[in-house]
């Protein structure tokens, strides 16, 4: 198959792009990467000589190879420069105003057919669009697996006017790059970052701030094959990022969503009464997580963000975990367990895990024909 795109552009310098980039120049594609602030870009090309030297005495890459993928960077601070860009990944952080800015001077130097991905954690494609002259051109590209994992797919989310012909080139540039390309609705959150919100929430309401159970519970996720943990993925990237991304789910779904304080204490929380209902032990703490997760991959394909197998798969890839997903889980242990089990847990968390009222009514049935059993 021929690759639909012959040279990536990369907006913004920071921890989600240096990876992206890294992987693009490894596949032996040209990347332009513009970052406005020089002195960001500088620290972050060091970083990314850093780290590719490093795969050298690993044995990972040839250092006549490394050279040669290095040659393949251009940096720039000038908007200009993207206009051979075949596609462009826009990764500034999520503000709206900032990200209508660098999206229309985008629309101003790129080709009309050339695509234009955006990385979004609290905003969506459809309201960043309804202000580009454009709006078929964008979608929304999300990298799975970093943090704090290596890259293993891209999430891409299509807006209501989002075009069909730009969705499936994105596509098929994940797949050239080995990448799995997870399709997935707008609204809201995706998949990715709602299944992480739903971890950062669960333990939350788990570990109520207590630093202590958060690394229990971390180890005992640890031992069921989670490489994603919330204790250590809270730690890289910031209470107030958990926060916010928490926060977003929050307002479309409510106190379903607990949020983290952050350090400075100028955020909202919301209220948990620690230990009503719930072991404070690091193994049952886990497997009220683990059932939470399950829940909200049933709710994401029950929804139609994304079929079974996209949100399967990308439960695989977010928490690194080896063989079967989430979904596979659940149906393995037989989904009337774990359905009985859901219904049990969201009544003694009040409602933190909040099953779909089929699940509910699923639940209840399960209940009734257990204790007629007996």
């Amino acid at each position: 198959m021929k690759s639909p795109v012959h040279k990536l552009g990369v907006v913004g310098a920071n921890r989600y792009s240096v990876p992206l980039v890294r992987w693009v120049l490894s596949r032996g594609y040209p990347v332009v990467w513009l970052e406005r602030d020089f002195g960001a870009l500088e620290n972050h090309l060091a970083l990314l000589k850093k780290e590719s030297a490093s795969d050298v005495p690993s044995g990972l890459v040839a250092p006549v190879l490394e050279d040669a993928q290095l040659r393949l960077l251009s940096a720039t601070t000038q908007t200009i420069d993207l206009s051979g860009c075949d596609l462009v990944v826009e990764t500034t952080p999520d503000d709206l105003e900032e990200k209508i800015a660098v999206s229309k001077e985008l629309e101003s130097v790129l080709a009309p057919d050339t695509g234009i991905g955006v990385s979004l954690d609290t905003l969506t494609v459809t309201q960043l669009g309804s202000y580009l002259l454009h709006p078929d051109r964008l979608f929304g590209i999300r990298p799975i697996g970093l943090p704090p994992r290596t890259l293993s797919g891209f999430e891409i989310l299509a807006g209501l006017e989002t075009g069909s012909s730009v969705v499936e080139s994105a596509s098929d540039f994940a797949r050239m790059l080995e990448l799995y390309p997870a399709f997935a609705k707008e609204g809201p959150g995706g998949i990715a970052n709602r299944l992480l919100a739903r971890c950062f929430s669960e333990a939350r309401a788990v570990a109520s701030e207590d630093g202590g159970m958060l690394s229990a519970l971390d180890d005992e996720l640890t031992k069921r094959g989670f490489e994603t943990v919330p204790g250590a993925t809270i730690d890289k990237v910031g209470r107030k990022w958990a926060s916010r991304l928490t926060g977003f789910f929050h307002r479309f779904y409510g106190n379903t969503f607990l949020q983290w304080r952050t350090e400075s204490r100028d955020r909202m929380d919301f209220s948990v009464k620690a230990g009503e209902g719930v072991s404070r032990t690091g193994s049952d703490g886990a497997g009220h997580l683990l059932l939470s997760l399950v829940n909200e991959c049933v709710q994401i394909v029950c929804e139609g963000v994304a079929s079974w197998e996209t949100v399967n798969r990308v439960s695989v890839l977010m928490f690194g975990l080896e063989g079967e997903g989430l979904l596979d889980w659940g149906r393995s242990k037989g989904w009337p367990v774990v359905l009985t089990g859901m219904w049990e847990v969201s009544v003694q968390t009040d409602g933190r895990i909040w099953p779909s009222p089929l699940l509910q009514l699923k639940g209840v049935s399960n209940r009734k024909q257990s204790v007629a059993k007996e």
